[in-house]
């Protein structure tokens, strides 16, 4: 009997090792520090009124700044504004005296806090800032700084989510090829009165658990929350899907889908190697298309927003870019900075352009 090579047996013993030490933490670390957390709060976290009104729609807007407030942030926050949202502000982690006072010009209200738990420990803080007020809004948007959105002035990506009619709305919804895995990805999530008023939604954050592991957060989170709702019977709704996606490309002609097939951004070499040997031949077009729903089943390869980024936003509006350093994710910020330069896609916002840049830059000066 053949032994398997050495390298896939150290592998499966770390997904084993790993996977014990998440059970072992989920079971006996995470919720007592939870406890601890919460029974200490007071003392950890630090609110500051803001200059702006808190109305019914409101928008927990959690930030992670390391170097300083991001400019485009505070166009982040316009927007909300301009839109008729409520900003909350929830910080993980110190800010400047300079970044507090601009944050609270145009926030109702700042949360400062230890960064625990990612962006859902950050949700769940803003959410219980606004309990501990006594407010309940009718509509909320939980938002992170993990992309960079709006990219331009007059995006209408929240009208649509809106007008969508979801409990739960967003801007990608995943299909994925596992039972319970499908999900809105939660780096903008609006939800309705029906999500809010919904048993469900209380009994997710009653049971949720902190989590310092992003893994773990984004199955306990992301997926969690949209898994929560759904089972509920609600309608949770992205803007652009998988089926979406290949309607738009379905429409297209020849021309313009082996147009596609060029834009599309490879950040694998097996991948690049089979849309080349499917791009010829009669049958390139069902080929590609069919790649193209099979390679979206599984999100840890293959994202929308990022494979797929030229005609997510050509045709589905996409209306984001992702800040993740992973080489995918900056391939897809040359990309969009190359669909830019040329025109085929509407100008960006300069500061939003000017940041997009500097990752890019910075990115290729570390790998160089």
């Amino acid at each position: 009997m053949k032994l398997p090579p050495l390298w896939k047996v150290r592998r499966e013993l770390d997904r084993i090792c790993t996977a014990a030490w998440r059970g072992l933490r989920g079971a006996l670390i995470e919720p007592p520090r939870q406890w601890l957390y919460d029974s200490t709060s007071a003392h950890k976290e630090h609110r500051v009124t803001g200059q702006q009104e808190l109305g019914t729609r409101v928008a927990v807007f959690v930030v992670f700044q390391r170097d300083g407030l991001a400019k485009s942030l505070l166009l982040t926050m316009d927007h909300l504004a301009a839109e008729g949202w409520s900003v909350v502000v929830v910080s993980n982690g110190p800010l400047s005296d300079t970044d507090t006072a601009l944050i609270t010009q145009k926030a109702a209200m700042l949360l400062i806090r230890p960064n625990v738990g990612y962006d859902f420990g950050g949700y769940r803080a803003g959410l219980r800032l606004l309990q501990d007020c006594g407010h309940t809004p009718e509509r909320l948007i939980l938002m992170n700084d993990s992309v960079w959105f709006p990219l331009r002035e007059g995006d209408d990506c929240l009208r649509r989510m809106e007008a969508s009619g979801a409990a739960m709305a967003g801007h990608i919804f995943k299909t994925e090829n596992k039972k319970g895995h499908d999900h809105l990805e939660s780096h903008l999530l609006m939800l309705s009165s029906d999500a809010l008023t919904h048993p469900a939604w209380k009994q997710f954050w009653d049971r949720f658990v902190m989590s310092d592991d992003r893994v773990t957060t984004i199955w306990r989170g992301e997926k969690g929350l949209s898994q929560a709702l759904i089972s509920a019977g609600l309608d949770v709704r992205g803007l652009m899907t998988r089926e979406t996606l290949l309607q738009g490309l379905r429409a297209l002609s020849d021309p313009d889908l082996r147009d596609v097939m060029a834009q599309v951004v490879h950040h694998r070499d097996d991948a690049q190697r089979h849309c080349a040997a499917i791009s010829h031949g009669d049958g390139w077009r069902a080929a590609f298309l069919d790649w193209v729903e099979e390679s979206l089943r599984n999100s840890r390869q293959h994202l929308i927003s990022v494979t797929f980024v030229a005609p997510a936003m050509q045709l589905c509006g996409m209306g984001f870019v992702k800040k993740t350093s992973d080489r995918r994710f900056h391939l897809a910020r040359e990309k969009v900075l190359g669909l830019a330069a040329q025109g085929h896609i509407a100008p960006m916002h300069p500061q939003v352009q000017l940041e997009i840049l500097g990752a890019v830059d910075a990115q290729r000066h570390k790998t160089a």
